[in-house]
């Protein structure tokens, strides 16, 4: 929202009406225009996660099959999968 309203109101009075620091929104602004560096390992979880293993894995399982291929945090691989909304239904 401020950032459509931008070019008609002043940035540092619209961040003190959404009460967040001027800071956060131009941080917030930096990161839209970078490319999301793990597109190619969402890519892949999804398609493991629904072809080979079934929608049968967890992150543990996930991180295994994905470090195969690339090095990656175990939570940065919970984090992605709960992003991509991947988890074992009736957990």
């Amino acid at each position: 929202m401020i950032y459509e309203l931008r070019h008609d109101f002043n940035v540092k009075e619209l961040v003190n009406i959404a009460g967040i620091p001027r800071s956060t929104y131009y941080d917030h602004v930096k990161k839209w225009n970078k490319p999301d560096k793990y597109a190619d390992v969402k890519t892949e979880m999804r398609r493991l996660f629904n072809e080979e293993l079934k929608c049968r894995a967890g992150y543990r399982t996930m991180t295994r099959e994905i470090r195969k291929a690339t090095l990656i945090n175990h939570k940065t691989v919970q984090r992605l999968m709960k992003e991509l909304g991947l988890h074992l239904y009736g957990s």
